[in-house]
């Protein structure tokens, strides 16, 4: 059987947000309260900040991966080499 996808209300996004630029970790007590002020389980709010640390993560790789482009550290990729520079693995030490 399936299980039926939440669907958050806007308040309850906008609380779950604000908390997360805060921290990007909820555990504990802090987690227990969170989820009763917006009127969700603990596990609904545990997986929305999993499913959000992911979205985080791919969003701060991609803008390190467009700085680097941006600096000619990184070749933009063309429609030719996309699927070669999927699978390819190159390792670029910068500071930014």
């Amino acid at each position: 059987m399936k299980r039926v996808r939440t669907v958050f209300k806007p308040e309850q996004l906008e609380r779950l947000e604000q908390e997360f630029l805060k921290q990007q970790y909820m555990v504990g007590t802090e987690r227990v309260d969170l989820a009763a002020t917006l009127h969700l389980t603990e596990t609904q709010v545990k997986v929305w900040f999993q499913n959000r640390r992911i979205k985080w993560r791919k969003q701060s790789m991609e803008q390190k991966k467009a700085k680097l482009t941006q600096f000619g550290v990184i070749q933009p990729a063309t429609a030719d080499s996309t699927d070669i520079k999927d699978h390819e693995e190159d390792t670029v030490d910068v500071e930014l």
